[in-house]
């Protein structure tokens, strides 16, 4: 087999793997940003927290769009 035919080919077969990997970060991102939340309330660091507050509800809006929710 021509080797510019196999890369050609793992390359095309790659393109779905990283399409699934970035979905599934969309969808993990906002639950992490959840539990980096709740960590810095222990540590009663407010500012901290709301800062990771913000950042969970704009990949959670992210997420639902990128999903097509919204």
């Amino acid at each position: 087999m021509n080797k510019f035919i196999l890369q050609l080919f793992l390359f095309l077969a790659f393109i779905p793997l990283a399409i699934l990997i970035g979905y599934g970060v969309l969808v993990v991102a906002p639950i992490f940003c959840c539990f980096l939340a709740i960590n810095s309330y222990k540590f009663n660091n407010y500012k901290e927290m709301y800062t990771w507050m913000g950042i969970g509800v704009l990949s959670f809006l992210l997420a639902l769009y990128m999903l097509g929710v919204i």
